[in-house]
Formats: structure tokens, sequence, C-alpha cells
């Protein structure tokens, strides 16, 4: 009798599918980060993101719709680079990493990034600031006494322990000031030529900038550990009130909040702990059943790469699935809402920023990056 045929190495359907749609998405990814960078997202005043206009027309369309002028022209934003430099950077070319990183250079004043590029509208922010210093040290391309100096302005930015201002009138809709968590704007008033936005607080960008301060990993800064105790507290409550299903204020999905604080677990579990069961918790009530795999193709791939952090497994094969089915011919996905202003209901996306996660989720798992914590000295 015949013996049966031995067991194909091959790879299954499913993993060809999620291979392909991952060399095809980067090149994809390749062709539209031009010497100049990545093109300015998109915005619409929907959610869904329907009838999106480019950034050159934005203040108008704010103006004719809502009747309200930002005050600064929204044309040109370099966030979209800082979060490709923080997905790509790790396995990317260099060639486009170096691309991403001249981008963002344009928005950097001092030691701060803003999300617009240079003087004359919004003030440097924490959540740019944070996500970029992160990128280009993890990267290799910022010496650990840059992130060193970048993480201490970070702190500069934390609500005062004690004596919170009382806040205006026209910023009570941003919530209550959390005493010792990081603001999304600093208050010292020290770049000229900058509109001041109040005192506010968001949950990704206080995750992305706990990340970015534990990465300089400070020596013989006391402020750190208060902060640090103090922001987890924050994102704990918002996780466990159930809030974090409303999104926040910057971001509208509750998987860019998960998703966020999946970072954080996975590279600092010793000061995040508190957060990895309920974050766990939070994927469950977000990203299983029938749930696993509806959304938009950004909000399945932000699951996806939260799920790996946290070492949640159930329902990864098909989100990834998925994603690869849902792939555009030319390697790309439909843009979607990634983030929003604060003030009216403008939303930020692009086919770019929803395929540099797609990617990212479609690569196999990765463990945290393995670079060394700066040392004294450096």
């Amino acid at each position: 009798m015949a013996l049966p045929p031995p067991p194909s190495t091959a790879p299954g359907p499913d993993v060809a599918l999620r291979a392909r749609a991952a060399r095809r998405a980067m090149a994809y990814v390749h062709r539209v980060v031009g010497p100049a960078g990545v093109p300015s997202a998109e915005m619409s005043l929907c959610p869904g993101f329907g009838q999106s206009f480019d950034g050159a027309r934005a203040r108008g369309r704010l103006r004719e719709v809502l009747g309200v002028d930002p005050g600064f022209d929204l044309d040109g934003e370099g966030f979209s680079a800082m979060v490709a430099l923080a997905l790509l950077a790790p396995g990317g070319g260099p060639e486009l990493v170096r691309r991403l990183a001249r981008q963002v250079e344009t928005c950097r004043w001092r030691h701060r990034y803003r999300f617009l590029p240079g003087p004359g509208g919004l003030p440097a922010d924490t959540d740019s600031t944070a996500l970029t210093l992160g990128a280009l040290y993890e990267a290799g391309l910022l010496p650990a006494a840059g992130l060193r100096a970048g993480a201490r302005e970070l702190l500069r930015s934390a609500a005062p322990a004690t004596g919170v201002p009382r806040r205006p009138a026209a910023d009570r809709d941003a919530g209550a000031v959390r005493p010792g968590v990081f603001m999304v704007y600093w208050e010292d008033g020290e770049e000229p030529g900058t509109l001041p936005r109040g005192r506010k607080q968001d949950p990704v960008a206080c995750a992305n900038a706990l990340y970015t301060v534990l990465l300089a990993d400070l020596p013989g800064c006391d402020g750190v550990r208060g902060v640090a105790d103090a922001t987890v507290g924050f994102l704990a409550e918002h996780l466990t009130s159930g809030r974090f299903l409303r999104g926040t204020r910057y971001y509208p999905s509750p998987d860019a909040f998960l998703h966020a604080v999946s970072r954080l677990c996975a590279r600092f579990p010793d000061t995040a702990g508190p957060l990895t069961a309920p974050a766990r918790r939070a994927l469950e009530r977000t990203g299983t059943g029938a749930s696993a795999v509806t959304g938009s193709v950004l909000e399945i791939a932000l699951r996806v790469l939260a799920a790996d952090r946290l070492g949640v497994t159930a329902g990864q094969d098909e989100r990834r699935a998925r994603l690869a089915r849902m792939q555009r011919p030319d390697g790309s996905w439909p843009a979607a809402a990634s983030y929003r202003m604060g003030r009216f209901p403008l939303f930020f996306g692009s086919s770019f920023l929803t395929t540099v996660f797609a990617l990212s989720a479609l690569r196999p798992a990765r463990p945290a990056p393995t670079v060394p914590p700066p040392r004294t000295g450096e």
C-alpha cells in the first residue's frame, strides 16, 4: 500500500494572500512617499469620511458649512509622516525612512514637534512630539541625548499635581484637567507666533507621551514616577469606565486608544501592568464575535496590532484575512477617519494612512523593539 504523501510545507492560502497583500501595500507606500514625503491627509466633515476635500479647501469649508474659522490654514500637515515613521521605521527601507524623517523635521521647534509645519498656527503638541521622538530614536536617527531632552519637555507639559487653575469657559467641553497628567499643549508661552490652545488632555496623546518618557529612561528625574502613576491611573479609568468606546477628543475610534495603550503594555509591562488586563477585556468588547471583522479597514488594522501586543490570538487570522481581501488593486485601502480636530467635527484621513496601518497589521507579529534604553552620559 502506498504511503501517504508528506504534509505540505507550503503556506496556506490565507497566509499566501496576506503576504501578497503586504508586498503590494509596501510597493504602494514607496510610490506615494516622494522626495517631499507623504501627501497631506484629506479631510471630511463626516466621521464616515464621505465627501472629502484637501487641506487647501478645509478652512473655506469650515467657514461655509459651520460658520467657524480655525484661525490658520490646514494644508500640508506633518502628522501623517509622524504616524508612518512610527509604524514603518522598524524594517522599512532606509530611503523611505529618511524621507519621512526629513518631512517631520519641518515640523520641529526645538525639542517639540507641531502638527503643521512652520510658525503662525498650531503650537507644538505632546502627541506629535512623543510619536516623532520615539520613532526617530527607535529608528536610530535620534541620539539618546536628543530623546532625553524631548522627554524632559514632555514632562513639563503635565498638569500641576496641585492647584490646577480653573479652566476658561471656552474650554469646559474638554473635560476636567487631571493633576499630574500630560496635557496636549504646553502652557509656557515659549513658542513665538502660535495661537494659545487651552488646557486639554487626550488619553491617546497621554499614552503616547508616557511611552516616549519611559523610553528615555531619564536618570535621576524625580518627576517621572509621579507623572507615570497619574497617567496610568487616568488611562485605567478611561478603560474601565467604558468611555473609551466613544473615542477621545482627537481620535474618533476606540481602537485607536486600545492601540496606543497596547504599545505601553508591551514595551513597559512593569509601569503599564495595571492597564493590561482591562485593555484585554476592552479588546474583547470591541474585537470578538461578529465585531472581530467588522468596522473600517483602519479599525480592523488597529485591532490586530493591539491584539498582537496584548497577547490576544482569538480572531487574528480572520481579521488579517479580511484585511487582505479588502485591498484595492493599486495596493492601498480606502481612507477612513484617523483623527479629528477637537473644536470642530473635522476628520483627517487618507488612503496612505489606512494603508500603513493595514500593512503593519499584515506583517507577522513582532516583539517590542530591542533598542536599548539610553545610558547615562550618551
